[in-house]
C-alpha cells in the first residue's frame, strides 16, 4: 500500500507540473521555484500523513446507503430535489451518493457525496487530498479556481463563464474529516449561493461517523 501512494503522489506532481508548463510560456523564475518547492513541501507532508491514515480506512467498513440518502437533502436554498442516487453500479465497493436540485426556472445544483472507506474509496481520497494539500489561485478571462476554506473545511471553489452566454457555472469541492469528499455544482448560481448551499448541509453527522 505505500507503493500504491507513492505511485499516486507522483502520478499527482507530473499532472501538477505539466498543467503549469501548458499555462506558462515564460520560463519560471525565482518566485515560481519557490513556490513550487512550498507545495512540494506541503503535498510530501500531506502524502505522510495520508500514509499514517490510509491503514485505517482500508479497513473501515463504508457508510449505508440509508445514510448516503439522509446527506442528501430534500432542498437546497429551496430548490426541490429532483432526482437521487446512491451505490456505485460500476464500483461497487465505494459508498457514494449523488443528487440534483432545480428551481422553477430551470437553474440547478447539483450535490455528490462520496465516502473514502475500503480499498477503493481510499485509493481516491488519497488522490483527492494531496490536490487540496496545495494552496493555489488561477485566473483567466472566463473565471478563476482557488484553494479555500468554508465552515472550516478545506474546500477548492471554481467559477467559469459559459462561452457562448453571461452564465456562471461554479463549483465547490470540500473535504470533511480527510475522508468525506464533498462536490456542489451550480448552474446560473452564484459561487456565494453554493457557500450557503454547503451550510445547509449536514456535514457534522458524517464528522460523527468518521470520529
Amino acid at each position: 500500500m505505500k507503493k500504491q501512494i507513492a505511485l499516486i503522489f507522483l502520478l499527482g506532481l507530473l499532472s501538477f507540473s505539466c498543467g503549469k508548463d501548458k499555462n506558462k510560456e515564460k520560463e519560471p523564475g525565482l518566485l515560481d521555484a519557490i513556490e513550487g518547492i512550498s507545495d512540494l513541501n506541503k503535498m510530501a507532508k500531506e502524502a505522510e500523513k495520508i500514509e499514517e491514515e490510509n491503514e485505517k480506512l482500508l479497513t473501515t467498513t463504508p457508510i449505508s446507503n440509508e445514510v448516503l440518502k439522509n446527506i442528501l437533502p430534500e432542498s437546497l436554498l429551496g430548490y426541490q430535489r429532483k432526482k437521487f442516487s446512491v451505490g456505485n453500479q460500476f464500483m461497487p465497493d465505494v459508498a457514494m451518493g449523488e443528487a440534483e436540485y432545480e428551481n422553477e426556472n430551470g437553474d440547478q445544483i447539483s450535490l455528490s457525496v462520496m465516502d473514502g472507506a475500503g480499498e477503493t474509496g481510499s485509493a481516491m481520497i488519497t488522490l483527492a487530498r494531496l490536490g487540496f494539500a496545495r494552496d493555489f489561485e488561477e485566473q483567466s478571462d472566463r473565471g478563476y479556481k482557488k484553494s479555500t476554506t468554508i465552515n472550516g473545511y478545506k474546500a477548492v471553489e471554481e467559477v467559469e463563464k459559459d462561452d457562448y452566454s453571461d452564465i456562471e457555472n461554479t463549483k465547490i469541492d470540500l473535504m470533511v474529516t480527510n475522508r468525506f469528499l464533498i462536490s456542489i455544482e451550480g448552474e446560473n448560481i452564484s459561487v456565494n449561493q453554493l457557500k450557503k448551499a454547503v451550510s445547509e448541509l449536514d456535514l457534522k453527522s458524517l464528522e460523527q461517523i468518521a470520529n
